[in-house]
């Protein structure tokens, strides 16, 4: 079964004229795109490979990036307009799971603010970050890793019973994996729908309903229910006291397993 990214597999099924690069093994697709920005790269590009040895998370967590076992990819975009940049990681999100049903027939659920969930499981990792040249932000790195299948051996002890995978044994697809999520962000972002991301966003979020544990730095962890996602894509949950916030920054914990 190939299983192998590849750059002219991923190009033919492009449906954007992007400038492809693949690699056997890299540290971190994100940091390699930031740094081609900043030597002066100006046009959209995409950097995957087949295997990463310091993948990274929000937070600086770590992101298993086995050889050869999952997508792990960088596109580089021109933001739009402001409201765009605010919403990146949604319609990132969004796409991801569209191309995930697509190509796996595969239902995910997204947990706020950038995973993908499938049957409880954590199967998508996404890191947006914006780069600045000259004091104006320049481009958008969209950093995604998707897990298809588990290394010879077993996942990782540490990840083992949290990590989750959507791959089902056919052939050639990591290639149409990352070719997917490409053509449906391009889709989203040519023809940005604020409406449109924040329903999708909204209609396919795990944790509305849920209980979960608040966490923001500098301050102690607090107990909330989720209520909703408002039209920012922000998690709305209210405390046991009574109060309601929307959260834009922090994150929250959740029994999620099944």
């Amino acid at each position: 079964m190939e299983n192998k990214a590849t750059k002219n597999g991923i190009r033919k099924l492009l449906s954007n004229d992007v400038d492809v690069e693949v690699f056997e093994s890299i540290n971190s697709t994100n940091l390699y795109a930031k740094e081609r920005i900043l030597q002066g790269k100006t046009e959209d590009f995409l950097v995957v490979a087949r295997e990463q040895s310091a993948g990274k998370g929000r937070f600086a967590r770590k992101f298993f990036s086995p050889k050869d076992c999952g997508a792990y990819f960088s596109l580089v975009i021109s933001p739009k307009s402001e409201s765009e940049v605010g919403l990146v990681t949604p319609l990132c999100a969004v796409a991801v799971r569209n191309a995930i049903l697509k190509t796996f027939g595969k239902d995910t659920e997204i947990k706020w603010v950038n995973d993908l969930y499938l049957d409880g499981k954590k199967c998508v990792g996404i890191l947006c970050e914006a780069v600045a040249v000259s004091g104006k932000i320049a481009k958008i790195v969209l950093g995604i890793g998707i897990n298809i299948s588990e290394k010879e051996g077993g996942a990782d002890k540490e990840i083992a019973d949290i990590v989750g995978f959507v791959g089902d044994g056919k052939e050639n697809c990591v290639n149409r994996i990352i070719a997917s999520c490409v053509n449906e962000i391009y889709r989203l972002h040519n023809d940005f729908d604020k409406d449109e991301i924040v329903r999708e966003y909204k209609k396919h979020s795990l944790l509305v309903g849920k209980d979960v544990v608040v966490k923001k730095v500098g301050c102690q962890d607090v107990c909330a229910r989720v209520e909703d996602v408002d039209d920012e894509c922000r998690l709305v949950v209210r405390y046991a006291g009574g109060a309601k916030e929307a959260l834009n920054s922090g994150e929250v914990q959740a029994k999620l397993a099944k």
